[in-house]
């Protein structure tokens, strides 16, 4: 019978969970930031102490390939579908074509900049979608780098934080104290769930209620976001390989029966519970197996473009999110 893990896998992952735990300890550093983001980080540093031990390495690979998708799957259970329903066809259909644009444009700026095509996938998404979570979706479908990963979930996170405090200065004096506006440009920009959070709580409540709202609507768009990934690359990619594979990964069907049963209460809460812890400690252990495979000359080598290219994108997000606002919450 073949083992899951060998010795030489083994070892690596014990120290990408020793990864994990360390970074849910230490949010409190840094809340803004997020355990993922921290998970990454830390990897990177421990990865590059010990990035002569090619064994230890073995490990990370199995956290990013074999982990990540089941996290991802577990994450279903977090989709209301109610909350998708209780904003109008206009509050969906703001998210749908701010979303659509923001990564379109978001991809030609970063092929402009002569980024791949798999890291303009990875900071569309990001940016449009839900940070972190959505690079960790994105990334097994369009098969993108680790390095890839760790820069694009760090400029991110970077830039979400920084428009965490910037973003109710700007709504104050653009929208005129309009609440309903405000949530909905803080909600419809920000790239985390703690960043919405914090930077609408800065407001008010109601502005707060609003802008979770409409982050969740976003968040509940990760899977067709995916899924539509997946089929355009695979119709990309006809005539090039003799398998054709099926163009939906199963983890994103998977995902999408867990949001059904969890929406029809067909699983128990304790199951629920069970797959949310389960699904936030697997993807905070392959983010740190992401992060062990990062080479900091790579980081340093295409962070200041890399950084130049998320200004633009988040640039590009507000003037996008605030000109629908305008178009359609008058």
């Amino acid at each position: 019978m073949k083992k899951i893990l060998s010795r030489k896998e083994t070892k690596g992952l014990i120290i990408c969970c020793l990864i994990a735990i360390a970074a849910k300890n230490l949010v409190f550093l840094a809340p803004s930031l997020g355990s993922t983001c921290i998970s990454i980080v830390i990897g990177i540093v421990v990865g590059n102490l010990i990035k002569g031990d090619q064994n230890h390495l073995k490990g990370a690979v199995f956290a990013e390939k074999k982990l990540l998708p089941i996290s991802i799957m577990f994450m279903g259970v977090t989709l209301k579908l109610s909350q998708v329903t209780s904003i109008g066809a206009k509050g969906i259909g703001y998210v749908a074509i701010t979303m659509f644009l923001v990564i379109s444009l978001a991809i030609l700026l970063c092929r402009k900049l002569g980024f791949s095509k798999e890291f303009s996938f990875l900071m569309g998404a990001g940016n449009a979608v839900c940070g972190s979570s959505a690079i960790a979706a994105t990334s097994p479908v369009v098969d993108a780098h680790e390095d890839e990963v760790g820069i694009s979930v760090a400029i991110v996170n970077l830039m979400g934080t920084i428009f965490m405090f910037l973003l109710p200065v700007l709504a104050v004096r653009v929208l005129h104290f309009d609440d309903v506006k405000t949530g909905i440009l803080i909600g419809g920009t920000l790239q985390s769930v703690g960043q919405v959070a914090a930077s609408s709580g800065m407001v008010n409540l109601e502005v707060q209620t609003i802008a979770m709202l409409f982050k969740m609507i976003r968040v509940a768009f990760l899977g067709i976001v995916v899924t539509v990934f997946s089929l355009s690359l695979n119709k990309s990619s006809e005539g090039k390989d003799t398998k054709k594979k099926f163009p939906v990964p199963t983890f994103i069907i998977v995902f999408f029966i867990l949001s059904i049963l969890t929406h029809f209460e067909f699983l128990s809460s304790g199951i629920i519970s069970i797959l949310k812890i389960s699904s936030k400690w697997l993807m905070l252990i392959s983010m740190a197996g992401i992060g062990m495979r990062i080479q900091v000359s790579k980081l340093l080598q295409e962070g200041p473009k890399a950084l130049m290219a998320g200004i633009g994108i988040v640039a590009i997000q507000i003037l996008v999110s605030l000109t629908f606002i305008f178009l359609l919450f008058k």
